[in-house]
């Protein structure tokens, strides 16, 4: 019996059906794209932010008396276990030296560091690390260093000597000293345009501290902070830390890299790490601010269509009551309609709405995305919740209809 009242409530209204089925699509359609956005891009975003520099800075713990790092201990950086949020990283060992090129002479400062170092680590993949991973920014007037020999300066620092590429420059200290070859002139826009760029390696034998580093710059993927990863983890008790420690706070992932690096203190770069865990949480709840409008917009037109429906039913309903049925029944029959539209207005929204996360994804972030699994049960979800926000309205109208009243006009 139920499900010949609906078939025959579906043929008789195929305009209102329609109408009702459109209003439902676009709310599962914009909440499909929106939430396919916002679990997809919100993590290119964080990708995209580490362009803009590391998070964390491991330095020695001890600062006096010539404190250093082992650069033997870099590659325990790739084995933490937030390993895969660390999407880079670059060691640093400055020195201050005598340098000359030109006729100039000036004490200045030497910095040995890894450009772009394939590094291979039992257990993880392959990886290439370096300051071409950090500082993508850095802009380079000429080539990269690739031979021991070769080296880059700031352009503050060419400026004063007239340097260009392929000139050369002399670096020495304690009696020890270097040739370079200019490969390129880099512009930063901060203290390293006041620098010279050389490999690793080389600089250890100029300065005499073979294996040896002064600090580490990290890149790291990591979650905006909160109240509870912003508290002293001295405080915590075991489950308090065992939650923090496996959250991808820029404090916990920080903890990771000391506890692998050998007499090291790690830091977050607060200046960074505050202002992309702002972005990301200000992204986050436009996404969600959105989607909440998009569904209230749609339950409102679904709520507009049934109470015109209602108006129209009022007839039906009353002979409903009149032949007895009970407020129950009433219920189940709009129900009944309500299921059948949400589960088609669901499956159809969660079609259109991951073409049109793509088609935002393509042309405002420049990037594809590929649709979570959880993204069609939330879809249907989703339609479900609309259509039951938009019904409440138009049921207790139909329940308050008096059969009397309506029948005798």
């Amino acid at each position: 019996m139920l499900l010949r009242i609906l078939k025959s409530s579906f043929l008789k209204r195929p305009k209102a059906v329609l109408f009702l089925l459109l209003s439902i699509t676009m709310g599962a359609a914009v909440a499909t794209a929106f939430l396919g956005i916002y679990g997809e891009v919100s993590h290119k975003m964080a990708l995209e932010l580490r362009s803009y520099g590391a998070n964390i800075l491991v330095e020695p713990s001890v600062t006096d008396d010539g404190g250093e790092l082992v650069e033997a201990d870099l590659k325990n950086i790739k084995t933490v276990f937030w390993k895969y949020n660390i999407t880079g990283f670059a060691p640093y060992l400055f020195g201050i030296v005598e340098l000359e090129a030109a006729g100039r002479k000036e004490r200045g400062v030497v910095s040995g560091t890894w450009f772009a170092k394939e590094l291979q680590v039992e257990g993880a993949e392959p990886s290439t690390q370096g300051v071409r991973q950090i500082a993508p920014w850095w802009e380079i007037a000429g080539e990269w260093p690739q031979a021991a020999d070769e080296a880059i300066v700031g352009v503050s620092l060419a400026k004063r000597f007239a340097l260009n590429p392929g000139s050369e420059i002399i670096a020495r200290k304690d009696g020890r000293s270097r040739r370079f070859k200019i490969s390129g002139i880099v512009t930063t826009g901060g203290y390293e345009e006041e620098q010279l760029f050389a490999p690793l390696a080389t600089v250890q034998g100029l300065l005499a501290k073979e294996g040896r580093i002064s600090r580490v710059l990290v890149s790291a993927l990591t979650v905006p902070m909160d109240e509870f990863g912003s508290r002293d983890p001295a405080t915590m008790n075991k489950l308090e830390y065992e939650k923090w420690y496996c959250t991808a706070y820029v404090t916990s992932v920080a903890k990771n890299v000391e506890e692998v690096m050998t007499g090291s203190r790690a830091k977050p770069i607060w200046q960074i790490a505050s202002a992309e865990g702002s972005l990301l949480k200000k992204f986050n709840l436009i996404i969600i601010l959105l989607t909440s409008l998009a569904l209230a917009a749609s339950a409102i037109a679904v709520s507009t269509s049934l109470m015109a429906s209602m108006a129209e039913r009022q007839t039906e309903v009353a002979l409903m009551k009149t032949l007895g049925a009970d407020r129950f029944q009433v219920i189940a029959i709009f129900i009944g309609e309500i299921l059948i539209i949400s589960v088609i207005g669901g499956l159809l929204g969660y079609l259109l709405g991951d073409q049109l996360a793509e088609l935002i994804s393509r042309v405002v972030f420049n990037s594809k995305i590929k649709s979570p699994l959880w993204l069609f049960p939330t879809a249907i979800l989703s339609a479900f919740a609309v259509a039951v926000a938009g019904s409440v309205a138009p049921l207790q109208r139909a329940l308050l209809i008096k059969p009397v009243q309506v029948i005798k006009g």
